[in-house]
């Protein structure tokens, strides 16, 4: 078995470039470098006829997202078209051209109208709505839904979380309590909310931005049916993590829904507390082939996690 990601990737692409039905290929580069990512290998590939295709081949083995994708696209979601994929991980996408929207924060180049339509493009995906409590992954090739309480799941991520905090950070257990209080005081406008189709990963590594401003969502490896409070909350939580204290006003004009600044903070303590009492940083540690870069990134945004933790006595006074 051939074990070199670079020619892999070219078998790969030159195989689906086939199926597809497309030009053949006149030029290849890795994506980011190095072309690896957290989850996948990517690289660019230029054809005959002037377009430009992705090519994404998973670190492991799956399926075909293509179910997946007709099903998000049949219900209003826009993604990048998928052109081919096979059952061994590796993906034929569109290539949307443009900057990430890390990168426009990072040059300074976010303006408040590439936030309004970052809000809006996310209000598009929200817009597919589910009865409630129902939530689930949307896999490649089942959609499994299960009644789930958001109230109770909220207290059973902070119970987990617990345990983290009474070993690592005792000092925030005060506040840890509060938020418990402040989910049950608000049981009933939590169970309010309906749940939607959501991205899954949305960060601003997963956002591109055209030269007009135009905004795009990628790489749809995780699409989930979920209230959509917690995934606003963890794109707050990224926008942060990038250098901002959160999302702007901007991003909420696009996104066109009332959502209340105190259970959007509430979500992002659960889901802060949530992540650094998780393994995935001791999993990425252990990860021998995870890219420098990438290495570099999430020791940062580890650090930037536990500052913000650290403040939480004074956040949670905002909590009525």
């Amino acid at each position: 078995m051939n074990d070199d990601p670079p020619r892999r990737s070219r078998e790969a692409l030159n195989r689906l470039v086939a199926a597809a039905g497309l030009p053949s290929v006149t030029s290849v580069r890795p994506i980011n470098g190095d072309g690896d990512g957290l989850d996948n290998h990517l690289v660019k590939a230029e054809l005959m006829d002037g377009r430009a295709v992705v090519l994404r081949r998973s670190r492991v083995e799956s399926a075909s997202p293509e179910s997946r994708i007709g099903f998000l696209r049949a219900n209003g979601v826009t993604t990048p078209e998928l052109y081919a994929a096979d059952g061994e991980g590796a993906s034929l996408w569109e290539f949307v051209p443009g900057r990430t929207l890390a990168e426009a924060v990072e040059t300074g180049t976010a303006t408040d109208t590439v936030w309004r339509r970052t809000g809006e493009a996310l209000a598009e995906v929200h817009g597919v709505v589910f009865p409630a409590p129902l939530q689930g992954p949307i896999n490649v090739d089942a959609l499994t839904l299960r009644p789930v309480d958001p109230v109770e799941e909220l207290h059973t991520s902070l119970h987990e979380s617990a345990v983290w905090v009474e070993r690592k950070r005792p000092h925030l257990l005060e506040a840890l309590r509060r938020v418990e209080s402040f989910v049950a005081e608000h049981a009933a406008e939590i169970r309010a909310e309906r749940p939607t189709v959501t991205h899954g990963d949305i960060n601003l590594l997963n956002i591109v931005v055209t030269d007009d401003e135009a905004v795009r969502l990628i790489d749809w490896d995780f699409p989930t049916v979920r209230y959509p409070l917690a995934e606003l909350a963890a794109f707050d939580e990224h926008a942060y993590l990038h250098g901002l204290e959160g999302l702007p006003h901007a991003f909420f004009e696009g996104y066109g829904r009332a959502v209340p600044a105190d259970l959007l903070l509430a979500y992002r303590v659960v889901g802060c507390l949530g992540w650094l009492s998780s393994d995935d940083w001791r999993e990425w540690d252990e990860t021998p082939d995870l890219p420098g870069p990438a290495r570099a990134r999430l020791r940062a945004w580890h650090e930037r996690l536990l500052a913000w933790a650290d403040r939480l006595p004074d956040l949670v006074k905002a909590l009525g």
